[in-house]
């Protein structure tokens, strides 16, 4: 198996790079949290053991993989146009490559799930056009959840390359910062116009911008020529724990948590991602790279794509050879690593054939940022 591996580090190796190894660990990261958020689940009606209502409990926190890798999207993203928009062939060579990157595989298991009859025609054409996060606008439900997160990214890509092309690295700040502010504010909106839904999740595109906005300037601030590491060093662990602590201790109120939860989320997974960087690149650099992690990281965009029909496979597998009179705390467990086992494997074979033949390509491989994961995470 061949996968990037990290290089010995010097005291303090620069914090932009054309590969950065430490942000696969980020993205492995986050890959499992969804990958628990989505696999840990009871049989309905189940009464758990203390040991497994915890694990399920602590599992269902695994959402917030979608705010890191929204954080991360931004980030790498706003970097790859900044440091690319006065190419001449700027849009063809940032949209032809994300559309080597994605598309493939994404039209692949589109191909699998309407054959299975997972999905009917109508929700196939909406996802294959990233409108899935709005199916619900056209009368057609959100049958594979995981796309909504993909239609999020793909509006990103399509709007967000036209505006660093056109104003100042200034003007895009404060822009994202309004972004940032206004965001919670347009989630509340929607949360009360919808009835104040007990579980109301915004996945239009216009209730996740704040993450990607705030991954955006971080890599804006990092390219300014003021910026300094001792700048990040000192924002970093602050912005961790303050989103670590805010999530936690947000008040019960169901509208406070549609605001706000996120916005903590997007804050910490800043915080986090900061703190990885500046691990990465200096003499401690081995304590975030981890090879277990990096796997993850490298898979990350197959494990997305195959992990949900992964788990319904497991459900129906142990159905078939008769344990479903075993316990349920059995039961999720088998569902848990049948189900992971399948996508890990499913997206291992992905990325060694189907992804890398479209990721060998020479203008690919001059820009090595632009082989990252796309950010693809149902919450």
């Amino acid at each position: 198996m061949k996968t990037n591996q990290s290089h010995p580090a010097p005291a303090e190796a620069p914090l932009l790079r054309s590969y950065m190894p430490e942000l696969d660990v980020v993205r492995g990261l986050a890959i499992i949290f969804v990958l628990f958020y989505h696999g840990v689940a009871p049989p309905l009606n189940a009464t758990l053991s203390r040991p497994a209502r915890i694990a399920y409990e602590v599992s269902q926190r695994g959402w917030v993989g979608v705010n890191l890798f929204f954080v991360l999207s931004g980030f790498l993203i706003t970097g790859i146009l900044l440091d690319s928009r006065k190419r001449n062939d700027y849009f063809r060579h940032f949209y032809l490559r994300r559309a080597r990157r994605i598309l493939p595989a994404l039209y692949a298991l589109l191909l699998i799930l309407v054959a299975s009859g997972y999905i009917s025609w109508r929700f196939l054409v909406l996802a294959a056009l990233f409108f899935a996060n709005g199916s619900s606008l056209f009368g057609v439900g959100l049958q594979y959840p995981p796309f909504w997160s993909l239609a999020v990214e793909e509006h990103f890509y399509l709007v967000w390359p036209i505006l660093v092309r056109k104003f100042s690295e200034r003007t895009l700040m404060a822009g994202l910062a309004s972004i940032a502010i206004v965001t919670p504010a347009v989630r509340a909106a929607g949360f009360v116009l919808a009835g104040r839904q007990p579980d109301f999740v915004g996945l239009l595109t216009w209730f996740n911008l704040d993450g990607l906005a705030a991954g955006a300037l971080l890599a804006i601030w990092l390219r300014q020529p003021t910026f300094h590491r001792l700048h990040l060093k000192r924002a970093a662990m602050p912005m961790l724990v303050a989103g670590v602590c805010v999530f936690l201790l947000l008040p019960s109120g169901r509208l406070m948590n549609v605001m706000f939860s996120a916005t903590a989320c997007n804050v910490a997974s800043a915080g986090l991602l900061s703190s990885v960087m500046l691990l990465g690149t200096s003499r401690w650099h081995n304590l975030v790279a981890r090879p277990f992690l990096m796997f993850f990281g490298y898979i990350s965009y197959g494990l997305y794509l195959a992990h949900v029909l992964a788990f319904r496979i497991a459900e129906i597998l142990i159905s078939g050879v008769g344990w479903v009179s075993a316990s349920p705390t059995f039961l999720m467990a088998q569902r848990f690593f049948i189900g992971s086992g399948l996508a890990i494997a499913v997206a291992y074979l992905s990325r060694r054939s189907l992804e890398e033949k479209f990721l060998r390509s020479r203008s690919v491989a001059k820009h090595p940022a632009l082989s990252t994961e796309p950010v693809v995470v149902e919450r």
